[in-house]
């Protein structure tokens, strides 16, 4: 029997950034939140910079306010597909 968390919320967005410092580590496509999972298309990325820590996903407010920002760890890219866990920073 599957138990399904019918709480979990899914956030989707056109496009973000990998950061590492004030470093550009990586530009997103499409990207999707579920509960803590973010998964990504790679739009461009440093493969050095994807591999050190730590790593921000950094999202541009519609408003142009201050971006969100939430740290990212357990990154994968693999075939122009990122997946990584959210944690706070």
């Amino acid at each position: 029997m599957a138990v399904v968390d019918r709480n979990t919320i899914v956030i989707r967005g056109a496009g973000a950034a990998v950061r590492l410092g004030y470093q550009l580590a990586a530009t997103l496509g499409a990207w999707r939140v579920e509960g803590e999972r973010f998964s990504a298309a790679v739009v461009s990325a440093d493969a050095f910079r994807m591999t050190q820590s730590p790593l921000v996903l950094e999202i541009t407010n519609r408003d142009g306010g201050t971006p969100t920002r939430r740290g990212l760890v357990e990154v994968i890219v693999y075939q122009g597909q990122l997946s990584a866990r959210l944690i706070k920073l």
